[in-house]
């Protein structure tokens, strides 16, 4: 998990660094909560939760750091993460491409992917429910909370 703890480090000091202070705090939050969610899920699922924990830190990454519309975040995000990893070195390049599909394919919410990619959209629905489980989810975010 040397590899998780490096990228988290990475995109933390970068939600850090943004200015407004309420988006700063929902990167951070949302984030953090993601992640924990992904951890929970990938064990119950028999995944390793490594690639899932590392998508989730670069999920929205694009929307926080860029503020940029939501329809496009997901793609955004993913080419970010692919530079990133990339850079590091640390990876394969199999684990960077299961990593940015994942993140690419996360707002696609009513069709099935990768593993990976199930992990993450599952993820993100179940933390924007625990961070305000009065919200109402219809269709497929319900039967994916479900």
């Amino acid at each position: 998990m040397r590899r998780y703890e490096l990228v988290k480090d990475y995109v933390y000091s970068k939600f850090a660094e943004i200015q407004y202070e309420p988006l700063r705090i929902a990167a951070i939050s949302h984030t953090a909560s993601v992640d924990t969610c992904i951890t929970f899920l990938a064990i119950s699922r028999g995944i390793k939760p490594e690639k899932a924990k590392i998508a989730a830190l670069f999920h929205d990454y694009a929307q926080f750091i860029d503020n940029c519309p939501h329809s496009q975040h997901a793609k955004l995000s993913s080419i970010y993460a692919h530079k990133y990893l990339s850079e590091t070195k640390m990876f394969k390049v199999n684990e960077i491409d299961d990593i940015c599909f994942a993140i690419g394919q996360h707002s696609k919410k009513e069709i099935y992917d990768s593993p990976l990619c199930e992990l993450l959209k599952d993820a993100d629905v179940l933390a924007r429910f625990l961070e305000n489980p009065d919200m109402e989810l219809k269709g497929i975010r319900k039967q994916r909370l479900l």
